[in-house]
């Protein structure tokens, strides 16, 4: 698994085979024809976050639920293909900006970890953007957890998941 900056080359590849899969598994399921389901964004209420950010307190080197053991909606299939830590956690004595406190994410679906994602390659990417070349993807009516590894004592800030979803046209967004 490796981390691009920029969604193009292995990165975009991933991502549109992550997007035919959400594709066909909602066309396959749900009996619906391909222009009955939107695919859009992935906001972080789509795989249970408590509210449209990602914000949370961590504790010293320690996983952190950042949704813990949620379960898609029905007619919902999700993607998450990368991550955006913007999360600066201040200045060092140097006056360059700490690393964010998260440097690995682990994505348990079905109660199996589905991915072990080291993010702090990401953080050397100019705008701490990273897509990787090996999505994961959450089918409806399933369980996901998504924890991140704490470094530090800190809060988790401008920290979000990259990611598409395919649902039923309606749910959400009705184009």
């Amino acid at each position: 698994m490796a981390w691009y900056p920029e969604l193009k080359g292995p990165a975009l590849d991933a991502y549109r085979q992550m997007v035919s899969s959400l594709l066909a598994k909602a066309e396959r399921e749900l009996g619906l024809s391909r222009d009955q389901l939107v695919v859009r964004d992935l906001r972080p209420e789509d795989i249970g976050a408590s509210s449209a950010d990602f914000y949370v307190g961590t504790k010293a080197t320690d996983w952190i639920a950042l949704v813990d053991n949620q379960t898609i909606g029905d007619n919902r299939f999700v993607g998450i293909n990368g991550v955006v830590l913007i999360d600066t956690g201040g200045t060092n004595a140097f006056g360059l900006a700490n690393e964010p406190p998260v440097s690995q994410l682990k994505i348990t679906r079905k109660g199996s970890v589905a991915r072990y994602w080291n993010v702090k390659p990401v953080w050397a990417f100019e705008g701490k953007v990273g897509y990787c070349d090996d999505p994961v993807t959450v089918d409806q009516n399933t369980t996901i957890t998504v924890e991140a590894w704490a470094r530090s004592a800190s809060s988790l800030e401008g920290f979000t998941l990259l990611g598409a979803v395919v649902e039923k046209k309606g749910l959400l967004i009705s184009p």
